[in-house]
């Protein structure tokens, strides 16, 4: 096998994350018309909301995490934490990212927008909130915060850089071992996807959230108020960036809001790339073309190691992303949403089974 079970989880973490951000990017675009450059950011500002409850709560509980396993109908359990808390940091993660979102809507995006800012200044502005994102981070971080690894959830230590993956859920089942991030990347982009399916297409609200992007002058004439529903698809936006920022904080090894290579920096194309991918007018498009981004960049690349034995591939596994959105939009200009996948599935197995018909014959 040219990969282990652990490149697996983690591409597969990895990939739900780019597929959250990848929705957020959509539903900002097909709402405003500008891609939102500090999506991403939304995320970290999301994840250290989480870091802080977190280490808060365990304070506040006299605790320390606990790394001992036990036993379990499912198999051996390591839970460093209580569920409750990785539920009040989640919930802190995306409540932090969605008031960032809509601070972003209210006080720069409209205002321009009613002054009749064009699609070159709207992407410019979302620029800046994202340094002023960066600049807010900074300060906070460096004030009195965490300790860098979180090893005993203190609050005291300045931290620009910091991991919890250490307080991720382990799950052994025989020689299996579950990433509890794992699930909860794969899970949260479907329950995500189900939502959101029927809010837009079960609910009076998803009848005029359509109704407003894709015909706002009628949906206003039929007196939908349109910046209100504007408003409600930004705090999905943000409310999905939180979720991510959630994943990142203890599925990937590393936070460093001001640097260079912070998860924000350097999932930005990414993110950005699944919403292309997927088709930037289709929330459910963005979701999958996310996902297919991040198992190129990650499981794809790990594949091609493991078979090579060439250890420096790793290095170009934006390469590789970036070579798949040239080749999905060479045949699908549209994106993803675009292919009527019935047909198509319909087509790939009526010439299975013309290829069978011809061996056999």
């Amino acid at each position: 096998m040219p990969v282990d079970i652990n490149t697996v989880m983690n591409s597969f973490i990895y990939a739900g994350i780019l597929s959250l951000l990848s929705l957020g990017i959509t539903l900002a675009y097909m709402t405003t018309g500008v891609f939102n450059f500090a999506h991403p950011r939304l995320a970290i500002i999301g994840s250290y909301a989480a870091a802080t409850v977190v280490a808060a709560s365990m304070a506040y509980l006299g605790m320390k995490p606990n790394l001992e396993t036990f036993e379990t109908a499912i198999g051996v359990v390591r839970q460093p934490l209580p569920l409750s808390v990785y539920a009040l940091g989640l919930l802190a993660s995306v409540a932090a990212a969605t008031a960032a979102a809509l601070v972003e809507y209210y006080a720069i995006l409209r205002p321009l927008q009613r002054r009749g800012a064009d699609f070159l200044k709207l992407m410019i502005a979302t620029l800046a909130y994202d340094f002023i994102l960066v600049a807010g981070l900074f300060l906070y971080s460096t004030l009195p915060y965490l300790d860098s690894k979180a090893s005993e959830a203190n609050i005291g230590i300045s931290s620009t850089s910091m991991t919890m993956t250490s307080y991720d859920v382990w799950i052994w089942s025989g020689d299996v071992v579950i990433r509890g991030m794992f699930i909860m990347g794969v899970s949260a982009t479907i329950a995500v996807s189900v939502i959101l399916f029927l809010l837009l297409f079960k609910t009076k609200l998803g009848i005029k959230m359509r109704a407003s992007v894709e015909n706002p002058d009628l949906a206003r004439v039929l007196g939908i108020n349109v910046d209100r529903v504007y408003a409600i698809a930004w705090a999905i936006s943000g409310a999905t960036a939180g979720v991510a920022g959630f994943i990142i904080l203890f599925g990937t090894h590393v936070l460093k809001p001001i640097s260079a290579t912070s998860p924000a920096d350097e999932i930005v194309v990414s993110a950005f790339a699944g919403s292309i991918v997927g088709g930037i007018n289709s929330v459910f498009g963005s979701i999958g073309g996310g996902f297919l981004i991040g198992l190129v960049e990650k499981l794809f690349t790990n594949i091609l190691v493991g078979v090579t034995g060439y250890g420096n591939l790793l290095k170009f596994g934006k390469v590789f992303s970036m070579a798949a959105v040239v080749i999905v939009l060479l045949f699908m200009p549209e994106g993803l949403a675009s292919v009527r996948w019935k047909r198509a599935l319909g087509r790939l197995l009526r010439l299975r089974f013309i290829s069978r018909g011809v061996r056999s014959g």
